[in-house]
């Protein structure tokens, strides 16, 4: 599609005999013109004033450019209208042909991209306050998807360390009648119970580790075993959510092929493996900017065996052999210090670091949603929760909704709501909020795509004729020629909240279009035609923007 920016650069460029940094831009107000190139970097011997540049690039500028309508000039300013007849037709006729593809410039080029994301602990089911990792990380594996990248979405599973090895004894204790994950949740509260009160079990538990990380083979597999039932009914949970993986791997893969003694023998050989007074095993951290208290990380206890850091050490230089020129990993705040600990580690090994994504903590109604500390809301109760308000809103207006329908809304009530705020800015969750029909939800959006499609089920296009008319139409045209740039800037900050702003707007714009605008009972046929076509376009923008997000639409409502 034709890129304005592009052609004021370019003949710019040209006016000024000059190769200069052009930088064009979005005016404040709607009356300073289309794009602005404010000219105070663009004067020269000749034309010293801003004002004088702007000037002569209004009077010298090529008058075949059709695209381009007018340039007035305001002070040190040169403002750019738009021809609308020839851009309208532009902007339509691209997002028709490129449908679903609308917005992708194809910027990955198949290229292979690597995230992982979520990578809770098997023992136990997932909670809101955690599941803002794993709608952040399917957003993005959605977003580099959508523009040509080949993405990878990875696991990694917890079958190792304490917690497991206390569950794997309740288990041989208690059994299991149904492998059901609450069943083998229930188990593991039983046996955490018991260990605070008879300290052999705990030391039975490190006995257990003990002989895994011998490479027992029996072991490893009973570990496996239990935690991938774990995984399954979690994988179960996240399916509700509309979220998948590609790759699990395991934390013993790593035991079983001696990749942790060699990463020990490797920080040996570099002189910053070192044992403390109480016989710890330590990678010193000495020269690297980490606001820690000694620059060390712990990496093995006193009996030998491995700490959870040496396993992340491990899986990560796996990913980054797989892939280092693509790799994300997506973790809370809380865990930013202790990712600069792993980066320096594989500093010293000679690998690169996956690019952190983090994000800052969940409220609900002012309460932290986390498993260690303060209120935490379990993902099952919480979408029963959203289910619950939005029935009683269609009970109210005594509409009967499909489960699948449901499902779509009680999805979209809390992607938009998780999403629609800066990653590292606090969620605080409000029910109310984001299951209203009004106001900036993803109930929304989706009931103005189904407004969307009862017009044009009600109404025929007939003809190509493009003819707009309406001044609110050129400023729905402009936000559906601004798609591919949001989502190009999306790769740059990886910030949901853009698109989710983006969309609201739009659907904004739609509405006051809606109710302003005669469609269906317009006189003029090429008008007529002309506007369904445009709320085609809106409607296929909002149905790709809410895809990236992770969010589907639905026909009716």
């Amino acid at each position: 599609m034709i890129n304005i920016k592009e052609i004021i650069r370019n003949e710019i460029q040209r006016i000024l005999s000059a190769d200069k940094n052009i930088v064009v831009e979005i005016p404040p107000r709607e009356n300073m013109g289309d794009y602005s190139v404010p000219c105070f970097e663009l004067r020269n011997e000749e034309l010293k004033n801003p004002n004088e540049v702007a000037n002569y690039i209004k009077d010298n500028f090529n008058k075949s450019i059709e695209i381009i309508d007018s340039i007035d000039v305001i002070g040190p300013y040169a403002n750019f209208n738009i021809n609308y007849d020839i851009f309208s037709k532009e902007v339509i006729n691209e997002i028709e042909s490129k449908k679903e593809k609308y917005g992708s410039l194809n910027q990955g080029k198949g290229e292979a991209l690597l995230i992982e994301h979520t990578s809770i602990n098997p023992n136990a089911e997932p909670h809101m306050g955690r599941c803002r990792n794993s709608f952040i990380g399917d957003f993005m594996s959605n977003l580099y998807a959508f523009t040509g990248y080949d993405v990878t979405r990875h696991y990694f599973v917890n079958d190792l360390g304490k917690k497991i090895a206390l569950l794997v004894l309740g288990v041989e204790k208690y059994g299991l009648k149904n492998n059901d994950f609450n069943e083998i949740l229930d188990v593991y509260v039983k046996i955490s119970k018991e260990a605070k009160e008879d300290e052999t079990i705990e030391a039975k538990a490190f006995d257990y580790l003990e002989i895994v990380e011998s490479g027992n083979k029996e072991m490893i597999e009973k570990f496996k075993s239990i935690t991938d039932m774990c995984v399954e009914g979690q994988m179960k949970i996240f399916s509700l959510l509309n979220i998948s993986f590609d790759v699990f791997t395991h934390e013993s893969d790593y035991v079983y092929n001696n990749s942790l003694e060699e990463i020990i023998d490797k920080l040996k050989e570099k002189g910053r493996f070192k044992i403390d007074e109480l016989g710890r095993g330590y990678v010193d951290l000495t020269g690297y900017d980490i606001p820690t208290k000694e620059p060390v990380l712990v990496l093995t206890r006193s009996n030998g065996t491995y700490l959870y850091p040496m396993k992340d050490i491990a899986y990560t230089i796996y990913k980054i052999k797989l892939n280092d020129k693509h790799n994300f990993i997506v973790l809370g705040e809380d865990q930013e210090v202790y990712m600069k600990q792993i980066s320096a580690v594989l500093d010293i090994l000679g690998y690169k670091s996956p690019k952190l994504i983090s994000y800052g903590y969940v409220l609900l109604n002012g309460d932290k949603m986390s498993t260690s500390g303060g209120v935490s809301v379990l993902v099952t109760d919480f979408i029963k929760t959203i289910n619950e308000a939005l029935l009683a809103q269609f009970n109210e207006r005594n509409i009967i909704v499909d489960e699948r329908t449901l499902s779509i809304l009680m999805n979209a009530s809390i992607k938009y709501a998780m999403l629609n705020v800066s990653k590292h800015k606090i969620v605080d969750f409000n029910i109310d909020n984001a299951t209203s029909f009004k106001g900036e939800s993803g109930i929304y959006i989706l009931y103005s795509i189904v407004r969307i499609n009862s017009i044009l089920k009600k109404n025929n296009i007939n003809g190509d004729i493009i003819k707009l008319e309406d001044i609110q139409e050129n400023k729905i045209i402009k936000d559906l020629y601004a798609f591919p740039e949001v989502i190009d800037s999306l790769l740059v900050s990886n910030e949901p909240q853009e698109l989710t702003k983006y969309i609201f707007n739009l659907t904004q714009k739609f509405s006051s279009y809606y109710e302003s605008v005669n469609i269906s009972n317009e006189e003029d046929e090429d008008v007529k035609s002309s506007r369904l076509r445009l709320l085609l376009c809106i409607k296929q923008v909002l149905t790709n923007g809410l895809k990236v997000l992770g969010i589907d639409t639905i026909d009716k409502m």
